[in-house]
């Protein structure tokens, strides 16, 4: 029996495992092979779609599924499937056609199981999209008829509350979730969607105790899974929200946030009825 049986880490990738220049360290990467080999079950939550995995898997293998669309899909690298999936219903498009009339500097972004489709572009799309190597899908939202997951909305920092603050106080908020995930990023989630509900999810269909889950993260779109998690974990960059609702305060993304955790848990730290021996 390994030291960590029985024990699921389930880390967001920016701002928690990888680091300002979207790197992972190399303590890290040791400490994540080691929780493995010892029986634990690691892998990533994150807002990123199926085809946004590329990097992130390429640096670091998990071994059990991923996370994916910021709990809308959970997504098995190994087999290539999804296991385990929500998607937004056809009434969306009026959320959309909201953002689109009332905050014409916000780009749009459609995701589905497998396209990302840009609806309106402006700089930070167009680098979102270099940044991710994804395809330049550029079509009108009202085509696309494959299932949708999520939306995303982009801009500025400083625009970003006109957009948060619009739709958290229409009428939109009864059927729909909004997470901000990024300083420019705003998402549209189905209603009940969230990496917290999908940590549950997933620790239940790896037969694992939600007592011996471990949620690590440090924005708004992590709070959830902070919550959600036998053990609640923010990184020390974490905003003030997921730093109050931690368990456990780690130290930042630059300084090997996830080795922490782990030894932290080997040493008895995290779990107070802790069972690795």
């Amino acid at each position: 029996m390994g030291k960590f049986d029985g024990i699921l880490l389930c880390s967001d990738l920016d701002d928690t495992l990888l680091t300002t220049e979207k790197t992972i360290s190399e303590e890290n990467k040791k400490a994540i092979a080691y929780f493995k080999e010892e029986g634990g079950l690691f892998t990533f939550a994150t807002g990123r779609t199926v085809l946004g995995l590329g990097l992130p898997l390429a640096m670091v293998e998990p071994n059990a599924p991923v996370i994916c669309f910021n709990g809308c899909g959970i997504y098995d690298p190994f087999d290539k499937k999804m296991l385990w999936e929500r998607s937004l219903d056809k009434s969306a498009v009026r959320v959309i056609e909201f953002v689109e009339q009332n905050y014409p500097f916000s780009g749009i972004e459609v995701c589905t199981a497998e396209h990302v489709y840009f609806c309106r572009e402006n700089e930070l799309v167009a680098a979102h999209r270099r940044v991710e190597r994804l395809p330049e899908l550029v079509v009108d939202y009202h085509d696309i008829a494959e299932p949708w997951k999520k939306a995303l909305f982009i801009q500025k920092p400083e625009e970003l509350p006109l957009v948060k603050n619009g739709l958290l106080t229409s009428a939109f908020t009864r059927s729909y979730d909004f997470v901000q995930s990024d300083p420019r990023y705003y998402e549209l989630l189905p209603k009940g969607a969230s990496k917290g509900a999908a940590l549950l999810e997933l620790a239940r269909l790896l037969g694992i105790d939600a007592a011996f889950t471990i949620g690590i993260g440090d924005n708004e779109n992590d709070l959830t899974m902070v919550q959600n998690a036998g053990v609640g974990v923010a990184v020390a960059n974490a905003i003030p929200a997921v730093l109050d609702a931690a368990d456990v305060i780690s130290t930042d993304n630059n300084t090997n946030a996830i080795a922490t955790v782990i030894y932290g848990i080997e040493q008895g730290l995290i779990f107070s009825n802790c069972r690795v021996e």
